[in-house]
């Protein structure tokens, strides 16, 4: 098949968001996130036959420099037909032109199709990680966390690099753990220690903050660290608290089971491609 691609607009959000409803089902987020992901360098490359939008894939910056692929949807009955490798292409062009450093994505270690299309494009598999989730949030133990500066983030975070497998998560979102990235969370207000405790937090949300509070990261006391996570999430309305981790981080897979949190059936894969 032919194919045309062009970057989104904000004239296209229905058509895109259709897409994605037809893909997708009720899993969807992209109207909810559209102005978010307006606000990032990169863009929605949209592909078409004739006037007709028959998928979509999203290339954002990360903080650090680094492309993010996500949103990526092709309609079924046009899937296996060259739709997938049109939004690869112009991702690799949109990582060239941005200056990007590297490239990710995350799929389902069962979702095949998915991971091949990533391969034929020279991402490899980088880490396997699995979800959490905590849906009966009762009011946890009073605390002291406060929110920390950059640099005191910095100083928190990279430490803990190789417990985490470089990877800390947000809505689904793998960043690197590094310098670059430790800031921005801090200047987003998603780190918070409690130097009684000698602990801290990295949480929040990237998109979607009324849908879930996402802990990236926790070291500490982590029973004080899920007790402030808990009451961060009330006091905003919050009914559900997720923490995606490495498969190898045992230490925190054994607290969040511990106090009544639920794994995901399936595991995540995370692939990239350093340039």
């Amino acid at each position: 098949m032919n194919f045309t691609v062009k970057i989104a607009d904000y004239n296209d959000m229905a058509a895109a968001v259709a897409v994605e409803k037809e893909t997708m089902g009720d899993y969807v987020y992209l109207e909810d996130a559209w102005h978010y992901f307006e606000s990032l360098k990169g863009g929605l490359v949209c592909v078409y036959d004739g006037k007709k939008m028959i998928g979509i894939g999203r290339f954002s910056v990360l903080p650090d420099g680094s492309g993010w692929l996500e949103t990526l949807r092709v309609i079924p009955s046009y899937q296996r037909n060259g739709a997938g490798k049109e939004i690869y292409k112009k991702w690799f062009e949109l990582a060239k032109e941005l200056k990007c450093p590297s490239m990710a994505m995350f799929t389902g270690v069962t979702n095949v199709a998915s991971s091949k299309l990533a391969e034929v494009y020279g991402l490899k598999t980088v880490a396997y990680h699995k979800g959490y989730h905590l849906t009966k949030l009762k009011a946890g133990c009073t605390h002291n966390f406060k929110y920390v500066n950059w640099k005191r983030a910095v100083d928190l975070i990279l430490p803990l690099r190789d417990e985490y497998n470089n990877y800390m998560t947000f809505n689904r979102t793998f960043h690197h753990i590094n310098e670059a990235n430790a800031k921005a969370f801090a200047c987003e207000g998603k780190v918070f220690e409690d130097k009684e405790s000698d602990s801290f937090i990295v949480c929040g949300a990237r998109f979607q903050h009324q849908a879930a509070l996402h802990i990236a990261m926790m070291n500490g006391n982590l029973d004080k660290c899920i007790d402030f996570a808990i009451n961060y999430a009330k006091s905003q309305g919050i009914e559900k608290i997720s923490c995606t981790l490495a498969l190898e981080n045992e230490k925190l897979q054994n607290a969040l089971i511990a106090r009544g949190f639920e794994a995901e059936k399936g595991t995540i894969i995370t692939k990239e491609i350093v340039f």
